[in-house]
């Protein structure tokens, strides 16, 4: 069975049985990619990222933003802290940092809008569900979620789309954010 696919007999049975490694994320930098696991477990990414304070992590590899390299482990770093980190996402076999539940309440009461980000060094494009009395364009300043969710996400660097992201969503940090084009969908 591949990562997230269910067992028909299982499933009919009431049980679901995934093979998503719960905290398993990847973290991108101006400086690079890191690979890592959540160190405190039942916690999900964007609750630890949100508490801004550094985040424990276990199991830490490293690499170029490009996801061409080879990921490297990196020995001694025991916590991330969340302003350094520009993106965060699952890993290929990490859960999803938005819930069904959390897409489908914010579907019902936010305005859609298909955006362009440039946090540098990359660029995202997808799209952003904001209250109808947020303007996208407020998305480069303070607020009181550091992460916005980005859902359908491309994620260039260089001019190389990555292709390791995420389909469903990504979380961009608000304080990388350098601009902003917007439409409504």
């Amino acid at each position: 069975m591949a990562a997230g696919q269910t067992s028909p007999l299982l499933r009919a049975a009431g049980i679901v049985v995934t093979r998503r490694k719960p905290g398993h994320f990847v973290a991108l930098t101006k400086d690079g990619r890191l690979d890592a696991y959540l160190a405190q477990g039942g916690v999900k990414l964007s609750d630890a990222l949100e508490r801004r304070s550094a985040i424990g992590v276990n199991n830490v590899m490293q690499g170029s933003n490009d996801g061409g390299s080879t990921l490297l482990p990196v020995i001694g770093v025991k916590s991330i802290d969340p302003y350094d980190i520009a993106i965060a996402m699952p890993a290929a076999d990490g859960e999803s940092v938005v819930s069904e539940a959390e897409r489908n309440a914010w579907n019902m009461y936010r305005v859609a809008y298909n955006v362009t980000l440039t946090v540098t060094p990359f660029t995202v494009s997808g799209i952003v569900l904001l209250m109808a009395t947020q303007d996208p364009s407020g998305l480069t300043e303070r607020g009181s979620e550091l992460f916005v969710p980005v859902f359908a996400p491309i994620v260039e660097v260089g001019g190389v789309t990555l292709s390791d992201t995420p389909q469903d969503t990504i979380l961009v940090n608000r304080a990388h954010i350098r601009g902003v084009k917007a439409t409504r969908r």
